[in-house]
């Protein structure tokens, strides 16, 4: 006889398997820190070329101005400004990029930790089920 539960079990454990096991296995296989410091590096490295990109973008629209206010100019003062502008943008990308990764990762261990537990649920209906 099909047992209804021991389906449904079956089901959500195989959707879980297709659609989220792989990301959170990713996410599982470091320590919290670890994941953190993994996903800071990359976004620092991706969130400073970005900002160069946008400089330059910047700068390549406003060439006309900067070339005529170049020679009066307060070179340290501009580079402060675009230095603290820097600082700026990447605190808050590694803000967000902090936030959203420990989401991220405490709902991965969240749902290995789920997927375990219906396995093992699983198996003790099997188990039964022979007895």
């Amino acid at each position: 006889m099909i047992n209804e539960n021991k389906v449904r079990l079956m089901t959500r454990l195989a959707l879980y398997e297709k659609n989220q096991l792989k990301n959170d296995e990713k996410a599982e296989n470091y320590f919290h820190g670890d994941y953190l410091s993994k996903q800071f590096l990359g976004t620092f490295v991706c969130g400073t070329i970005a900002f160069i990109i946008i400089f330059l973008t910047y700068g390549a629209y406003n060439f006309e101005q900067m070339m005529l206010d170049i020679y009066s100019m307060d070179v340290m003062g501009f580079v402060r400004n675009v230095l603290f502008i820097y600082l700026v943008f990447m605190a808050a990308l590694l803000s967000i990029t902090g936030v959203v990764y420990s989401v991220r990762y405490r709902r991965a261990s969240k749902g290995i930790h789920r997927y375990y537990l219906a396995l093992k649920k699983l198996q003790s209906d099997y188990r039964e089920d022979r007895a």
